[in-house]
């Protein structure tokens, strides 16, 4: 961690097991991660990269006090076709949820 600079934007991710989703996990776990972003390493900048068709984690990034920015399109290949993802993200200015 110490090669770590400060004030770097961060892109944060969290994957969630089946038998614990629709518990409030994913919500926690992303508002632990946010803060130890800003807290932690400093980051002027906390971002999310979810795919389009991901419903779930789009709530989840919404709840976090998250701003969606746009779609990136065809960014990722997954199972052999490329994937639209949309583009997320918070500053430590923004209010808390």
């Amino acid at each position: 961690m110490d090669r770590l600079v400060r004030g770097q934007p961060r892109e944060l991710g969290y994957i969630v097991a089946p038998a614990a989703r629709g518990r409030g996990v994913a919500t926690q776990i992303l508002r632990l991660l946010t803060e130890w972003a800003f807290g932690e390493l400093g980051a002027m900048r906390a971002y999310l990269v979810i795919n389009v068709e991901n419903e779930a984690s789009a709530r989840v990034a919404e709840h976090c006090g998250y701003v969606r920015e746009g779609v990136m399109r065809s960014i990722h290949l997954k199972q052999g076709e490329r994937v639209d993802a949309g583009l997320w993200s918070r500053l430590p200015s923004d209010p808390d949820p």
